[in-house]
């Protein structure tokens, strides 16, 4: 009966520790998203990009680090920018053309 005891007291144990080892890793999962947040006190980034004479903004998308910009040139035609939303650096540029 003593042992049964035993074995049901460490188990609980276990339990416990294994509850506390989860939330610990589920907070500090947590904390590595919003590492690249705002944090107030930080300097935040700024970069420019040159846009072509005339050339408007018409759309913006962003996702999977990325940020794309739908331009309209002055001549009507259109052209995509990707930036690479860490740097804010231009990854490449697609023109539209149509036929």
């Amino acid at each position: 009966m003593r042992a049964l005891k035993a074995m049901v007291i460490g188990m609980g144990v276990l339990i416990i520790v294994g509850v506390i080892v989860l939330i610990y890793a589920i907070v500090q999962k947590s904390g590595d998203e919003l590492a690249g947040g705002f944090v107030p006190g930080k300097p935040t980034m700024t970069s420019s990009i040159d846009l072509p004479a005339g050339a408007e903004v018409v759309e913006t998308r962003v996702g999977d680090q990325r940020i794309v910009l739908r331009l309209r040139l002055a001549n009507g035609s259109g052209r995509l920018l990707i930036l690479d939303a860490g740097t804010g650096g231009l990854i490449g540029q697609t023109d539209l053309i149509s036929k």
